[in-house]
């Protein structure tokens, strides 16, 4: 049996987290998770709770930030393995490296490489090989093959909340924060599901990379979750869009309502909405949606990156929302080398058009894990001199 400690930066319910803790939970290892701005002392917590395992999540930008605990931790706790997981080391496998600070990295889902890694650590066996991981090899940093995705994700344990709603923070809030699927339909150009859909998968005949949870798994779920924490008033879905396959929004507002009966928000695709969904969403108790409209300009939106939004659906699906009286906000993107300064100003113009109750306005980042962002390293727009921050 090992100690697992996962450790993450942000206040926030993290579903790869808590899921692995309860794959790793059902095979007989201990687990717990400490975020760094609920500790107080966050070095000596981990540090006294003795892990045999250090797992860390990190996107690009912050991959480095455990480092200095990592290299305290190790001078108490000689025996400390460490594996980094998360989109950064999924992409960019230059950790391996700092020998000091990473004995392992994990690629895609890593439920049972994860297990596969910390029984191989606790029996002192050899990783190489184990599918989804990466290591050293004779001085190279290596990826494993990839096993096959998990397809049926009714088979996993229910994630492991416990991990992170023993923090006051998370477990006061109203608002808790679920996950009913795993992919995405689109392929946008300024994020890393293109590149998850070639090298997350295995390309084991009948393979996906969308899949759902069943309507009848997804509410056991939650009424396991419930039954410990009854204050949540509501839920928010994490998914990259709660419309991830066709028909099952009307098995979920059948059931939903009945057996777990919460209002909720979720992200929406709008390549495959229309009307009736927008009415089964409202009947399973949606009080607010929200989707990328990125760009205000068309051709950015469609050309460069690849959203696959018209502007009729800009413009029309927002009228069905209202109609419907469902709430909705838009995420948009600022900044990105293929748009003008006229551009910026019609995605504001379009905004101001359609009246989203909200709007989130993020700054373009180029990451070599995405197709646009390689396009603006290959053509030397980048400066890579330049901390691009967490």
């Amino acid at each position: 049996m090992a100690r697992v400690a996962f450790i993450v930066t942000t206040c926030h319910e993290f579903e790869g987290v808590k899921v692995l803790s309860s794959v790793l939970k059902a095979a007989g290892h201990q687990t717990d998770c400490f975020i760094t701005s609920e500790e107080s002392d966050f070095r000596g917590t981990v540090a006294r709770w003795r892990p045999d395992v250090v797992g860390i999540y990190a996107t690009t930008g912050q991959e480095n930030w455990a480092r200095p605990h990592v290299i305290e931790w190790r001078k108490e706790l000689p025996h400390l393995k460490v594996v980094m997981g998360g989109p950064h080391p999924s992409f960019d496998y230059e950790n391996l490296y700092d020998e000091e600070y990473v004995d392992a990295i994990t690629k895609g889902e890593a439920e049972y490489a994860m297990l596969d890694l910390v029984e191989a650590w606790s029996a002192s066996r050899s990783i190489a090989e184990i599918p989804n991981v990466g290591c050293l090899s004779d001085g190279i940093a290596s990826m494993h093959p990839i096993r096959p995705s998990i397809q049926n994700l009714d088979t996993l344990p229910f994630p492991d909340v416990d991990l992170f709603y023993k923090y006051p923070f998370l477990r006061q809030k109203r608002v808790m924060q679920v996950h009913a699927s795993r992919g995405c339909q689109n392929n946008c150009t300024y994020c890393t599901v293109p590149r998850m859909k070639r090298e997350w998968v295995s390309g084991a005949p009948g393979e996906t990379f969308n899949r759902t949870k069943s309507v009848d798994y997804l509410c056991d779920e939650m009424t396991d979750i419930r039954a410990r924490y009854p204050q949540f008033r509501m839920v928010n879905f994490g998914d990259a869009a709660l419309n991830m396959r066709r028909g099952w929004l009307e098995e979920f507002a059948d059931k939903w309502p009945r057996e777990v009966g919460l209002p909720f928000a979720c992200n929406i695709n709008i390549n495959y909405l229309d009307e009736e969904e927008i009415l089964l969403l409202k009947r399973a108790g949606c009080a607010s949606v929200q989707f990328g409209l990125e760009s205000g300009n068309e051709d950015v939106r469609m050309r460069v990156y690849r959203k696959g939004y018209t502007d009729e659906m800009v413009y029309e699906i927002p009228r069905l929302l209202r109609k419907h009286k469902i709430t909705f906000r838009t995420n948009n993107i600022m900044g990105s080398p293929a748009e003008t300064l006229e551009d910026m100003f019609r995605t504001l113009e379009v905004n101001r058009q359609i009246k989203p109750q909200g709007c989130t306005v993020l700054l373009y980042r180029p990451f070599k894990s995405t197709e646009l962002g390689l396009e603006d390293f290959d053509a030397a727009r980048v400066e890579e001199s330049r901390d691009i921050g967490p």
